[in-house]
């Protein structure tokens, strides 16, 4: 901080004693070196505070950014899913259009739950697609043909 050498402290003791006297010389010494102590340990604090406070940004950049490339990673894996997908579901829902009843239902017009019929036709259809060789995907293991 201060560029004070041994004899510039000898000359500021020997003109403070001559002002202060040998009596208080000594306590305001201690004083002086107490608000050194104070102030070396309030600029040390600050100091850590910055280090810290920077830490703390550098982290939540590198979080912001991990973030954005966990969405951009996942927005390609769904279009390309759907791209691989879309060509599979064509047949199924034209079969499940074909199979369902043109005017509404007993049911007051609500949607109509999957038939036994309809899971055959999904399964004819990834079977068919999967002899033409498109990729195919699966939910889980138990649907594997």
């Amino acid at each position: 901080m201060f560029d004070i050498g041994f004899w510039e402290l000898a000359v500021l003791g020997v003109i403070g004693l001559i002002v202060l006297g040998p009596e208080r010389l000594p306590v305001v010494a201690r004083t002086l070196g107490r608000w050194a102590g104070r102030a070396r340990h309030y600029v040390n604090a600050l100091t850590t505070e910055l280090e810290n406070e920077i830490a703390a940004e550098d982290i939540r950049k590198d979080v912001r950014r991990a973030r954005e490339q966990i969405e951009s990673e996942t927005r390609e894996f769904r279009e390309s899913t759907e791209q691989a997908v879309s060509p599979l579901m064509e047949p199924i829902e034209g079969e499940s259009e074909r199979a369902a009843p043109a005017g509404p239902d007993d049911s007051g017009g609500a949607p109509r739950e999957a038939s036994e019929s309809d899971s055959i036709a999904a399964s004819e259809a990834l079977d068919s697609s999967a002899e033409s060789g498109a990729p195919t995907t699966h939910r889980n293991d138990e649907n594997r043909p």
